[in-house]
């Protein structure tokens, strides 16, 4: 069935056709679409929707629907984020899976709701305390919200570790007609190491693996060379002889597939990379750009956040520019312009 669906929307049926079991939030703007979501349609749906009294609330019992099997979702924003990171790190000291929606917003501090992508750092580097990341994954139109829950309960259930789904407001709220799959049951019993799993067996034991696993350095550094070895995914637009390279994620990334489209219109050999994965950061999409002498970062924030990666993650060889502004998306022309003014 064909829908048309914002992003949030998109997201929620998304997380649906994924087999998500349990729903807690606390609304924040902008990601509260997804929250009135399943408010208005977990009966139906046969999902346990929690109305929490805050962000903190919300995640605490995710990680406790988690541990109990359930495929358990929270979906926040901007400040409401920043109060779950204790939760998050507990999940990823506790080996305990489970799938995050932050859609960006302004900060810092309480900030404000315009869009963002300020929040790249704290994602992409753990956001808590102690040593781990979570896997975070970004969608880049409404498509990418609809199949994106999917991915991110397998890998969070694969690699029993926190999944952190990411967008800005304008991917929140924009529209598209998209094929609406099928909402699916997952079974809560199916995984072996939770608290329901292989019921009359011995008690589970699931706490900080610190505490009783004699090879954690070991154990904690294979898991996350594993994700960065095998979980690296980005998408690639006329890079074979670009001379140029966009570097671009969420609502940048379309701006700037457009502005390949009219560079080449005009002539300049320009390309473009898309993070699906910003964490693992994709090393491999700029491992073989033969012509690339310049690269250029568009992103919504002040601090260059992404660019910090690109250039560690390409060993400082190229020419490098950027495009950022907390709140403000440029436009076609504008990042046309820029890429004249560079080239």
């Amino acid at each position: 069935m064909k829908k048309i669906l914002n992003g949030n929307e998109a997201f929620a049926y998304g997380a649906l056709a994924a087999g998500v079991n349990f729903f807690a939030g606390y609304p924040i703007t902008p990601s509260t679409d997804v929250y009135e979501f399943f408010e208005m349609n977990a009966v139906e749906y046969g999902v346990e929707f929690v109305n929490a009294s805050s962000e903190i609330s919300a995640v605490n019992m995710l990680m406790g629907a988690s541990i109990a099997g359930a495929r358990a979702l929270t979906a926040t924003s901007g400040c409401g984020f920043s109060l779950m990171q204790e939760a998050i790190s507990y999940m990823a000291a506790d080996f305990v899976p489970c799938v995050i929606l932050n859609v960006m917003r302004e900060g810092a501090g309480l900030g404000d709701i315009p869009r963002s992508q300020g929040d790249y750092n704290q994602m992409t580097k753990g956001g808590g305390n102690g040593d781990y990341n979570s896997i975070v994954l970004s969608c880049n139109s409404i498509k990418d919200c609809i199949k994106m829950p999917k991915l991110a309960f397998e890998l969070a259930e694969k690699y029993r570790n926190p999944v952190i789904v990411t967008y800005d407001s304008d991917i929140a709220h924009i529209r598209e007609s998209v094929e609406v799959p099928d909402a699916i049951k997952n079974d809560i019993d199916k995984q072996d190491w939770t608290l329901k799993g292989n019921k009359g067996d011995k008690p589970k034991l699931i706490q900080n693996i610190y505490y009783h696993d004699k090879n954690y350095n070991d154990t904690l550094e294979k898991k996350y060379q594993e994700i960065e070895e095998n979980e690296m995914r980005y998408e690639e637009y006329e890079i074979s002889d670009a001379e140029i390279i966009l570097v671009a994620y969420s609502i940048c990334s379309r701006v700037c597939k457009e502005v390949v489209k009219e560079a080449r219109a005009e002539g300049m050999k320009v390309g473009l990379i898309t993070p699906i994965t910003l964490y693992p950061f994709p090393k491999n999409a700029f491992e073989n750009l033969k012509n690339c002498k310049k690269i250029i970062v568009v992103e919504m924030n002040i601090l260059k956040q992404m660019r910090k990666d690109v250039e560690y993650h390409t060993r400082f060889k190229y020419e490098y520019h950027s495009i950022n502004s907390m709140s403000t998306c440029p436009t076609v022309i504008d990042v046309l312009n820029y890429v004249k003014e560079v080239k």
